[in-house]
């Protein structure tokens, strides 16, 4: 009896969890320019509406943007989280806390903050892609720092104290020890990272330009003329690229190999 409704209540909670989304494919595919859900009719016009250069555009650039932002988070989150892997570094608290301090901030703020200073700094004309870079690095680089970090506590120090007595460098056991052995927790930082950048909308609204305007922008924007079934397969396939990614990384990495490890020093 108790396994019953032990898997009615996951039943639920899975209905709970999919029905938004299940419904928001269905009036995709109305036939008449309504949100109707039962959706009315079956058409595909609003999914090749959804493929038009006013939204194609906007999504190619997001792709760029949240590619270009989950780099330039792994290239400085790597040596943040090597460093504060050493109680004994210098300094560690005050980094971990600047590294660590925009999960406190909501991302408007951060916008707002970031607008006002490049515009003080007397680079305004940085608006646009390389300022929603430096914006989406600064909020996706907690979940790179705290990905690698898991990674690399988890790492048995024997395997490095062993490498080293036989006679390889710091560098040599850096490369082919501790980076291979915390590529599954470089690999989902930067999904995060990814998935961050990818669906932003606050820090967007204050550092995008015309020409320039991520697809969550886009799609707020046309949300003040008000709403059709197009919105709704832009939501489809604005989801199917996060979960296909999480799909790539859990087939070439294993997302179990990161969430699932021990993370205990042998």
């Amino acid at each position: 009896m108790s396994r019953k409704i032990l898997w009615s209540v996951v039943a639920l909670i899975y209905a709970f969890m999919l029905a938004p989304i299940l419904i928001t494919a269905a009036v995709s595919f109305n036939a008449v320019e309504r949100s109707y859900f039962p959706p009315r009719g079956f058409s595909l016009h609003w999914w090749s509406m959804a493929m038009t250069p006013q939204w194609t555009g906007p999504f190619l650039f997001s792709l760029k943007l949240a590619a270009l932002s989950a780099v330039a988070t792994a290239v400085l989150g790597l040596p943040l989280a090597l460093a504060l892997r050493w109680p004994s570094f210098r300094g560690r608290g005050t980094l971990q806390a600047l590294t660590l301090g925009p999960l406190v901030l909501p991302s408007l703020v951060t916008g707002i903050a970031l607008l006002q200073f490049l515009t003080l700094a007397g680079v305004g004309n940085w608006i646009g892609l390389p300022a929603l870079v430096i914006g989406h690095v600064v909020i996706c680089l907690p979940f790179m720092v705290r990905t690698l970090s898991i990674s690399l506590d988890s790492i048995p120090i024997n395997a490095e104290i062993a490498a080293a007595s036989l006679g390889a460098s710091r560098l040599r056991v850096l490369i082919e020890v501790t980076l291979p052995l915390a590529r599954s927790g470089g690999g989902a930082g930067m999904i995060f990272a990814f998935i961050s950048s990818f669906d932003d909308v606050n820090l967007a609204l204050f550092v995008a330009r015309p020409g320039q305007t991520p697809l969550t922008v886009q799609i707020m924007q046309f949300l003040e003329y008000g709403f059709s079934p197009t919105l709704a397969a832009l939501s489809i396939i604005s989801l199917l690229v996060p979960l296909a990614l999480v799909a790539l990384f859990g087939r070439l990495v294993g997302i179990g190999n990161f969430i699932y490890q021990d993370h205990g020093h042998a």
